[in-house]
């Protein structure tokens, strides 16, 4: 009997090991980053306020400000050019950052978006609206146009964007440390 539960909980513990393994590790070391949201300010902020905690944790970054004209679509970042330009920078890696909603318990997404989908996609969130508590902001990271990685971190105890900005900051410092690198 106590062999037969022993046999159990080993056989559901590994079960339960495996389903929660989608990606394998990220190992990052290099990133574009692109903040898919709406308002140019936003975009301008969060890619920043990034930028800074890769760089404090010595990963090269670079934001799609820097790559892309303002207003322009972010389908651009697939040819060839732009493509060429970031290997010749050494990058390897493009980081997609998104707003995935308020207030609630998110779970990563399930679908396999590709690349070309995931850039086209609209976003129908702020950084930060009023009346809210927390804001879950998602990860996507690709490598060669394939999904390779995704990860959700949410904020709590926010009062003002600036707020938002700030507890970003300081929680993505720990989470780039713990599954990132």
């Amino acid at each position: 009997m106590k062999k037969s539960l022993l046999s159990f909980l080993f056989l559901m513990l590994c079960l339960f090991g495996f389903g929660q393994a989608k990606f394998p590790p990220l190992k990052l070391r290099n990133t574009l980053i692109v903040s898919h949201l709406d308002k140019q300010a936003d975009q301008f902020s969060l890619e920043i306020a990034i930028s800074d905690v890769l760089s404090g944790v010595k990963i090269k970054n670079m934001v799609s400000l820097n790559v892309l004209k303002a207003g322009s679509d972010p389908q651009v970042l697939m040819t060839d050019s732009i493509a060429q330009l970031l290997a010749a920078k050494g990058i390897n890696t493009m980081m997609l950052v998104s707003v995935r909603g308020f207030d609630n318990r998110f779970k990563p997404s399930s679908g396999n978006m590709t690349l070309a989908e995931d850039l086209a996609a609209d976003n129908l969130f702020p950084i930060y609206k009023e009346d809210i508590v927390s804001v879950t902001f998602e990860f996507h990271f690709y490598r060669e146009g394939k999904l390779v990685y995704t990860d959700l971190l949410k904020i709590g105890g926010i009062n003002s964007r600036d707020k938002v900005l700030r507890k970003l900051r300081k929680k993505l410092v720990k989470k780039v440390l713990k599954d990132w690198v």
